[in-house]
């Protein structure tokens, strides 16, 4: 009975060990298994994050590409509306200052015009005087020795007196202005500088021809004198 007891305990004994070492190995295989799984598990997600990082650094470089073109073309606008401000604002300084110098020209066209319609009028009215001393006189001879109304001949000495003071330069004497003046007036007709004194100072009772000669060097001297202004 006593071997039977201790045959039985040994029996027991070992297939406890053997129930144990088949528990222990199955369970380091599950362990193994397990293990396995969530490593491969594990690689997979770090793959997959890894891809997704890639991803999301390919969309903030694509993101950036596009920040800077964007910048690029904003920048561009920018330029081509400075560009079209600065032509625009051009256009209108231009336009401003061809309107001023149509303007100018106006204002020097009109002058003109009013010059020449009062020399116009002078022009009529020595004519006029001219017209009724030929009525007067017969002849030829007589009619050259003809005279203007006082008046007239008053206005035109005024005219010649004011011409030949604003000419006459500073220093230069009364008989040498007389001579100068006589001198320009010789390229046309004969004219004496006595001639040319007396009717300055208003002396004896000149010819028509002689203040019809005289009153052509005024006129050109005012005409001159105009375009030069205008000039100006």
């Amino acid at each position: 009975m006593e071997v039977l007891l201790r045959k039985s305990k040994r029996m027991n004994k070992k297939l406890g060990a053997e129930v144990n070492t088949k528990i222990a190995n199955e369970l380091s295989a599950h362990l193994s298994e397990v293990n396995s799984t969530f490593t491969a598990e594990l690689v997979r997600n770090n793959n997959e994050l890894k891809k997704l990082t890639g991803e999301i650094a390919k969309i903030n470089t694509r993101d950036a590409g596009y920040a800077s073109e964007a910048q690029k073309i904003l920048s561009m606008v920018n330029n081509v509306t400075t560009r079209l401000d600065n032509i625009e604002e051009a256009c209108r300084n231009d336009f401003g200052n061809i309107s001023s110098e149509f303007t100018s020209i106006r204002t020097s066209i009109e002058a003109l015009r009013n010059e020449m319609i009062q020399r116009y009028a002078i022009a009529q009215r020595l004519q006029v005087d001219f017209d009724q001393l030929s009525a007067n006189h017969s002849s030829s001879s007589e009619s050259s020795s003809s005279r203007l109304s006082d008046s007239s001949l008053e206005e035109n000495r005024n005219r010649f007196k004011r011409v030949f003071d604003s000419n006459k330069e500073e220093g230069e004497t009364l008989d040498y202005a007389f001579e100068t003046v006589r001198r320009e007036i010789r390229h046309q007709e004969k004219i004496g500088k006595s001639t040319v004194e007396n009717f300055y100072y208003g002396r004896g009772d000149p010819k028509y021809t002689t203040v019809m000669s005289i009153m052509r060097w005024v006129d050109s001297k005012e005409f001159s004198g105009s375009l030069d202004n205008n000039a100006e």
